[in-house]
């Protein structure tokens, strides 16, 4: 079931060159798919259309068969979250607590029923004894994380993480980038399009698309764009690290091409 179908989309900022020029893709109900490419690729601006954030110029954003427009944007923005770059730029709370109640709020949730919901997506995300903590007193891997448990709160069924990790330090990255994963394992029917540099986690990923000066450039499972090392160094962009050691193997004789993870590889090398 295809929950979201962008069809020959092009989009361009006031005196400035097209950001996307006819982009086309589909993505399926509970697929894990991440969006990568170089800064000013276009990737941030397609997260904003998809939810409504800048308005469509030419082409058509559908989401679960309904094509995006002014008069059912906030419908469309019922069913799908967004999680920004910049945590402090979503904060709106004075306390955790008040900040994941917000978009409950919003949606017009009983008070009687919000504190049960507010606990249990703290939860999720590991920040319940932070509940009543000022949101500017986290670090940034807890911030992003009370980011992603308003977002949950709300129950979309797609959620964009808009370079979620690209603010963060490696500690924070690893916790974001485990915690989708997780997310994913836990919510199979979830929806999640993650916009990222992170090569390594858009290896862990179901479908990877890359942008290259605002065109759709490869699309594919990660195992079969990352093998083209030809076509991602015409870009610039780097490999994942199991890809480059499974590359070195080779070199070496030691076929280790069906392992998907460290772990699996690791397993295999010691048979």
């Amino acid at each position: 079931m295809k929950v979201l179908s962008i069809k020959d989309l092009s989009f361009a900022y006031e005196d400035k060159k097209d950001v996307l020029k006819h982009v086309s893709f589909d993505v399926e109900k509970g697929q894990y798919v991440s969006l990568i490419g170089h800064n000013g690729s276009g990737k941030s601006t397609l997260a904003k259309l998809i939810v409504g954030l800048l308005e469509l110029q030419s082409g058509s954003i559908e989401v679960f068969g309904d094509t995006l427009n002014t008069t059912n944007v906030y419908k469309i923005r019922e069913k799908v979250g967004i999680v920004f770059q910049n945590p402090d730029n979503q904060f709106i709370g004075s306390t955790v607590r008040d900040d994941i109640a917000f978009g409950l709020e919003n949606h017009c949730v009983p008070h009687a029923q919000m504190d049960d919901i507010i606990n249990e997506y703290a939860q999720k995300v590991n920040m319940s004894e932070f509940l009543d903590k000022e949101p500017t007193r986290l670090s940034g891997g807890q911030k992003q994380r009370v980011a992603i448990a308003g977002v949950l709160a709300m129950k979309p069924e797609i959620i964009i993480f808009d370079e979620a990790t690209a603010m963060l330090d490696p500690k924070g990255k690893k916790e974001i980038r485990e915690y989708i994963l997780k997310l994913k394992e836990e919510n199979p029917n979830l929806t999640i399009i993650s916009i990222t540099h992170d090569i390594e986690e858009a290896y862990n990923s179901d479908e990877v698309i890359i942008l290259n000066d605002g065109e759709l450039y490869m699309q594919g499972k990660p195992s079969e764009v990352f093998k083209d090392d030809e076509k991602m160094e015409q870009i610039d962009l780097d490999l994942p690290f199991i890809t480059k050691l499974k590359k070195t193997l080779v070199m070496r004789n030691v076929d280790v091409s069906d392992a998907k993870t460290l772990e699996e590889m690791v397993i295999k090398l010691c048979q």
